[in-house]
C-alpha cells in the first residue's frame, strides 16, 4: 500500500488513539499523528509492506522522543529554578564555627601552661606523644595524660553550651 490521502483517512484515527492512550495530551497527539505522516513520506513509495505496523511504529518512536524530550526539559526547569547549594559554609554556619573555636580558645586559656602546650603541639599541630615528649623533656606517658586531661576538660566545659536553650 502506497501512502497517499486514503491511507490517511484510514489510519488517522486509530494513531490519533494510541498516541493520546500514552500521552493523554489532545495537542501533543495529534503533532504524534502529523509528524508520522510527514516521516512516512521520507521512505521510497513500495518500500513499506506493511503500512499499519509501519504508522504505529513510526508513532511510538515519536512518542518515546517526546517522553524523552519532557523529561530533559523538566531537569533543565529543575536546575534553573533551585539554587543548588554550594560547598561553602553559610554565614550562619561560619559565625557558629567562629563562636566556638572562642569559647575553646579560652578554655584553654585556662588550663595550665604545660597541659595547654602539650594539647597544643599533639593535636593542632599533629606531632607524636614521644615528639612532644622529646621537646618539652617529659616521658610520652605523660603527654598522653596531659592530653587526655585536656580533652576532658574541654569536653566537661562544653558540655553546657552544647545543650539546647529551653524556652
Amino acid at each position: 500500500m502506497e501512502f497517499d490521502e486514503t491511507a490517511y483517512r484510514s489510519f488517522r484515527r486509530e494513531l490519533y488513539r494510541l498516541a493520546y492512550r500514552r500521552l493523554g495530551d489532545h495537542f501533543a497527539s495529534e503533532d504524534v499523528v502529523q509528524d508520522c505522516f510527514l516521516r512516512l513520506t521520507q521512505y521510497r513509495p513500495g518500500s513499506i509492506a506493511n503500512m499499519r505496523a509501519m504508522l504505529r511504529r513510526i508513532v511510538n518512536n515519536l512518542i518515546v522522543d517526546q517522553a524523552r524530550f519532557r523529561r530533559h526539559r523538566a531537569e533543565e526547569a529543575l536546575v534553573q529554578d533551585f539554587d543548588v547549594p554550594g560547598d561553602d559554609p553559610s554565614h550562619e554556619q561560619v559565625l557558629l564555627h567562629r563562636e566556638r573555636m572562642e569559647q575553646v580558645s579560652q578554655i584553654l586559656d585556662r588550663m595550665p601552661p604545660q597541659r595547654r602546650e602539650v594539647f597544643i603541639m599533639r593535636r593542632l599541630h599533629g606531632m607524636s606523644a614521644k615528639e612532644v615528649g622529646a621537646e618539652l623533656k617529659i616521658s610520652p606517658a605523660a603527654v598522653d595524660a596531659h592530653v587526655a586531661r585536656a580533652v576532658l576538660a574541654l569536653h566537661k566545659e562544653m558540655a553546657p553550651l552544647d545543650r539546647p536553650v529551653s524556652g
